[in-house]
């Protein structure tokens, strides 16, 4: 808005003048007032700079953060400029400076919200710059959770942001299709003999639970797993092909529930999709000793840093959440050469991400990229508990968006696509309220 930028630059001017210090790196923030009485906008820059600039400002015989606002008022008032843009400028207690757009102004920006249309508040800021985000990720071989809902929704609305501040902007969806679960279902699948074909998302939930709760009792079952995921990642043919079904059952189900929140993303780069690149990470972080063997399993002990020594190995030879996260990044940096890789991760995934991230920069010291894990917290159930889907103790999406849609029919009286629109843009607006409060540290 071409008012509120002729406004900051007004402010940062009359501030200089005063002062001979310069706001210039310390935000100028204009917001709207909470009340229409307040003006169309306020800001805090008095209050601020006082606090920064005391002494010097004290000696100017302001002695208060209200003082000091008259004193900008008063230099503001002396812009021509700005009258242009401005009809009234207010000081109000402790500090505040209070603006009222002229109606000249008002009407210039109809005008140009009418000739931009969607594109109206875009921006060229990060144009040159490519950024990636790392967003929903469901686990295959189960129904889609409730737990992914913040992840989808919250990176979707950042990939949106980014794209419409002029960044190249690339969504990566990086599917849990790879690790020990999929030795459990190997297993449960062989083990009774089942057809693959026959099998439905249900169905593979109900397998992995039933093997967890049959493990409890009898602790070999999870050697098995390990044993049959060892042979998936050894290539054996029987447990790729099963692999592979299992994997395109999920991808059908997750596809059903991305179409009905309107979420589309980039790419569907899966944990299995960076599995040829593993031994060449690990040999890397070998030979330039980063990782050194302990107890059989090969591990990175991060110099300097208070953080827990991270799994580069396993002592049977199978790979981890790291090595894979490690590859993805290598991938990423190769293929798009991004400013900034963004994860939309829980925050029960911090210390995960500062290992991957400490890892890469000491096998990359001079790269630059800037990785960021923008953490939401779980939701839990009515007990206070986590949800499991070891356990079955999952509250599935699809159920969720019914019950909105449902609640949105009983509400409107318009027709079912209505509801929808509701009941869905309901629940995407309730998550991204969390997005202003956590998403800042990733802008920009």
């Amino acid at each position: 808005m071409q008012a509120k930028e002729k406004i900051k630059q007004s402010l940062e001017l009359s501030v200089t003048q005063i002062t001979g210090n310069s706001p210039a790196g310390r935000e100028i923030k204009l917001e709207h007032p909470a009340e229409e009485a307040h003006g169309d906008y306020s800001t805090n820059i008095a209050m601020t700079m006082f606090g920064n600039f005391k002494f010097e400002i004290l000696n100017l015989k302001l002695n208060s953060p209200l003082e000091f606002a008259k004193a900008i008022v008063e230099q503001l008032e002396k812009n021509e400029e700005l009258k242009d843009y401005v009809e009234k400028v207010e000081v109000a207690q402790p500090g505040f400076i209070n603006f009222w757009l002229s109606k000249d102004a008002l009407c210039q920006e109809m005008s140009l919200i009418t000739e931009k249309g969607e594109r109206y508040g875009s921006s060229d800021l990060g144009n040159g710059k490519t950024m990636v985000i790392d967003y929903s990720a469901p686990n295959v071989a189960k129904p889609f959770g409730i737990g992914h809902l913040r992840s989808t929704i919250i990176g979707q609305a950042l990939y949106n942001l980014y794209k419409f501040l002029g960044w190249q902007t690339i969504g990566d969806n990086h599917l849990g299709d790879w690790g020990t679960q999929f030795g459990t279902l190997l297993y449960q699948i062989t083990d009774k003999n089942l057809d693959p074909d026959t099998l439905d998302i249900e169905k593979l939930q109900e397998l992995y639970v039933e093997f967890n709760t049959k493990s409890q009792e009898n602790p070999d079952l999870k050697e098995e797993a390990r044993l049959w995921f060892k042979k998936l990642e050894d290539g054996d043919v029987q447990a790729r092909d099963i692999w592979k079904k299992v994997k395109d059952i999920s991808l059908q189900e997750y596809e059903r529930i991305y179409k009905l929140l309107g979420v589309e993303i980039d790419f569907a780069h899966g944990e299995s999709f960076y599995e040829t690149a593993l031994d060449g990470i690990i040999e890397e972080y070998e030979q330039k000793e980063i990782a050194a063997e302990d107890q059989g399993a090969l591990v990175i002990h991060f110099p300097n840093e208070e953080m827990t020594p991270a799994m580069l190995r396993k002592s049977d030879g199978a790979s981890t959440y790291l090595t894979r996260d490690l590859a993805t990044i290598e991938y990423r940096k190769n293929e798009w050469k991004p400013d900034l890789i963004a994860y939309e991760v829980g925050a029960e995934q911090e210390l995960h991400f500062r290992q991957v991230f400490a890892a890469y920069r000491l096998l990359h010291p001079e790269d630059i990229t800037k990785f960021v894990h923008i953490k939401h917290g779980l939701y839990l159930s009515p007990s206070g508990k986590k949800f499991s889907t070891r356990r079955g103790d999952i509250v599935r999406l699809e159920e969720v968006l019914e019950e909105a849609i449902e609640r949105a029919q009983k509400l409107a009286h318009g027709g079912d696509g209505q509801a929808k629109a509701v009941g869905i843009g309901a629940i995407k607006y309730s998550l991204n309220q969390i997005l202003f409060l956590i998403g800042r540290k990733c802008l920009f």
